[in-house]
């Protein structure tokens, strides 16, 4: 909480004076003044940056000074919000979100101090006990217009309570870069719910690059982690010192590194770059969806990243020796070498269409995506 406080009202603060170091918002900001009764017998004026609300509060507290300080600013403002029928629910949060105060010596607008003067005016005018009633009442301009400010104050109080107390899910975005030759590009990018298994991130990998699924695989997270099914890990297959983690067990949350790979069939070995990139906050519980990609990912058992970049210079080279079996892994040749020779001239002159893998297509994966996380 913010008082930006005239230089009476300076004068009479208990209070170490700082300057604020943070920048405060209006809501939580309040000009303040003090208005003298009779005697030693003050009232404290608050009017809110933000809205124009205004409070006046009886600082009497017998034949003692008036004492202005943090815990006197906050017990204030709680007995004027309560006094003008603000529930105690929302009088509690609002203190709690507004914190502390600091006070200023600083008005941004010059107009704010002006207002706290016509405002002091008006209550020694009217009275001040009748004042510190009507006063929460007055309507401010904007625009030329006459505003409801309690209205207007409610209305931001709610907005704010309900953007704060709103239940938020935490997400995060998943970039997977398939490991191939500098000509290619092959990626993925997911947004995941942090308590995805890696058990389940395998599953999303399957799907968006077009693997079949029929080769072991693992997460490495450096040398020190390994994360397969658990009964690769029973068959123990001569893994190295590495701690193997079931991946059925192991959600995203519980990974501290940011970086890690994922192998996919230990002959042709593709290797898939994960990098988790950062962490957002969604309204609804959020289900694995990919937001990106692009690049066709290679055939499945064509011999690794080096066998299919291979495979593509082959395909793009009519004179090569291995061009006809290129062509049949893009799928322009049938794989059966007893072809009909009277067919090859046939549709000489239509357009060739093969494929290059499995091409990104990022409707295709999130309906699939769906289907498996619903």
């Amino acid at each position: 909480m913010l008082l930006k406080c005239t230089k009476q009202l300076m004068s009479w603060l208990h209070y170490n004076y700082q300057a604020p170091q943070a920048e405060y918002d209006d809501f939580y900001a309040w000009g303040a003044d003090l208005v003298r009764a009779e005697g030693l017998h003050y009232y404290l004026l608050l009017r809110n940056s933000a809205t124009g609300f205004a409070l006046l509060l009886d600082t009497a507290d017998g034949d003692n000074l008036p004492i202005i300080s943090e815990e006197k600013v906050i017990d204030a403002l709680k007995r004027g919000l309560t006094a003008h029928g603000f529930e105690g629910e929302d009088v509690e949060f609002y203190v709690k979100e507004g914190e502390l105060c600091a006070f200023t010596k600083e008005f941004e607008r010059a107009y704010e101090r002006k207002k706290l003067k016509d405002l002091g005016a008006w209550a020694v005018e009217t009275g001040l006990d009748e004042a510190s009633k009507r006063i929460g009442e007055l309507p401010v301009t904007i625009d030329r217009k006459k505003v409801d400010a309690k209205a207007l104050f409610a209305d931001l109080l709610k907005e704010r309570r309900a953007q704060i107390t709103r239940e938020l899910y935490p997400a995060v975005s998943v970039k997977v870069r398939l490991q191939l030759p500098r000509d290619y590009s092959v990626w993925r990018r997911f947004l995941l719910p942090l308590d995805l298994s890696y058990g389940s991130l395998h599953d999303i990998i399957q799907v968006a690059f077009g693997w079949d699924g029929s080769h072991l695989h693992e997460f490495k997270l450096g040398k020190g982690v390994r994360i397969m099914p658990a009964y690769d890990i029973a068959r123990d297959f001569g893994w190295d010192d590495a701690e193997l983690l079931d991946e059925d067990d192991v959600t995203l949350l519980d990974v501290s590194q940011k970086k890690m790979v994922y192998i996919y069939d230990f002959g042709d070995y593709w290797t898939h770059d994960i990098t988790l990139e950062k962490v957002v906050t969604v309204e609804e519980e959020q289900k694995p969806v990919c937001i990106g990609g692009e690049g066709s990912a290679p055939w499945e058992d064509c011999g690794g990243a080096w066998g299919y970049a291979s495979l593509m210079e082959s395909l793009d080279d009519p004179e090569d020796p291995d061009h006809e079996y290129a062509r049949q892994w893009a799928g322009l040749e049938d794989w059966d070498d007893d072809e009909d020779d009277e067919d090859e001239d046939e549709d000489e002159d239509e357009e060739e269409e093969g494929s290059d893998g499995t091409p990104f297509d990022q409707v295709y994966i999130n309906a699939r995506l769906k289907r498996m996380f619903t």
